[in-house]
């Protein structure tokens, strides 16, 4: 559905400059962004994209993924198309990387809209706890994921928001105040890897989840494992920073790539590599580090810090077992950190 934008500012001659997030498209009379989903019209921004719902399933939280955060409830969650990143191994690219004359020719933008009461009614009806803002990047759809969570959180509905990070302050600001919990992609520690592998830059993605920690909210951080565009001195910077500038307690999933879209030439993540990437972050003391996409690994389960015990056990997305009790280990009492309930 076609809508007014929220953050943009008119520039010279009947331009548009967009203010959602680092691109900074500047657009002329007809022109679309780099998310293939805004374009200028008689030299206002519009997005074509409000509560045009591509994908809406209920998955485990887990799978967002998030393992300290009401652990293992079922959340809805929804996208809409388009990105404003351009991952060569995008996993999600016929739905992300969509082409920018899609937005004039295919009437799904302009005859799907799916109200945001709707969305919520479906989360109460299926005994959710939460709504999930993922598949493509919900930056782009920020104006409908506001409305959503809006009114989620009236009536007692978590918001969680799936991203890569690449978002601009003051809509972020804007943003968090209705979201709860956050997955980020910290996909490189190398400006260089983040604008050949997904045309971004580092420093923003950064400042973004230094913002949502700081306001308090949960936040678990992912990197994939690229070969060739993450090495182990980003895995090691990746790792420092979020002891030093967050915290040891912050989550760090550490995940096998396969190759995608754009990136067939590249192989899978050695298992050896996901080995080293779990040690280098025991080492820069962080406290829970999860390795992703290796089914049947023991770096699925959570221990507890102090003494060692299995306090939650997983296979995939399901639990199997927990060993806590009010957010505490049953056989030491240390305070395992996250939103339990």
């Amino acid at each position: 559905m076609r809508s007014v934008a929220r953050w943009w500012k008119a520039s010279e001659e009947g331009k548009v400059e967009c203010t959602l997030c680092p691109v900074h498209c500047t657009l002329k009379e007809g022109g679309i962004g780099s998310c293939g989903v805004r374009i200028n019209e008689g030299g206002k921004l519009y997005t074509y994209t409000y509560g045009s719902l591509v994908s809406a399933a209920i998955d485990p939280v887990e799978k967002k993924p998030l393992f300290h955060f009401l652990s293992g409830h079922k959340t809805l969650t929804v996208a809409t198309p388009g990105c404003n990143l351009h991952c060569k191994g995008c996993q999600n690219w016929e739905i992300s990387q969509i082409e920018k004359k899609e937005i004039l020719e295919n009437p799904f933008y302009r005859d799907t809209f799916v109200p945001p009461e709707t969305v919520v009614e479906k989360a109460l009806e299926e005994g959710c706890k939460s709504i999930s803002y993922s598949y493509s990047d919900p930056t782009i759809f920020a104006e409908y994921m506001i409305e959503v969570s809006k009114l989620a959180s009236s009536k007692g509905l978590k918001n969680i928001m799936v991203s890569a990070g690449y978002i601009n302050q003051d809509a972020l600001k804007d943003i968090d105040e209705f979201m709860d919990a956050y997955s980020i992609d910290l996909k490189f520690f190398s400006d260089d890897s983040y604008r050949t592998y997904s045309k971004g830059k580092l420093q923003p993605v950064l400042e973004t989840i230094k913002y949502v920690f700081s306001k308090g909210k949960w936040v678990e951080l992912t990197t994939l494992l690229v070969p060739q565009y993450l090495d182990e001195e980003q895995l090691e910077e990746i790792a420092r920073w979020i002891a030093n500038e967050l915290a040891d307690f912050v989550p760090w999933h550490v995940s096998k790539f396969f190759p995608h879209y754009k990136a067939h030439d590249l192989p899978p993540t050695p298992v050896e590599d996901l080995e080293k990437a779990y040690r280098t972050g025991k080492e820069a003391g962080l406290k829970y580090i999860y390795v992703g996409n290796l089914s049947g690994n023991r770096h699925e389960d959570t221990y507890c810090p102090n003494c060692g015990n299995s306090v939650i056990r997983r296979e995939g997305y399901r639990i199997i077992y927990t060993d806590m009790e009010k957010g505490r280990c049953k056989s030491c009492g240390y305070k395992i950190e996250g939103v339990w309930e």
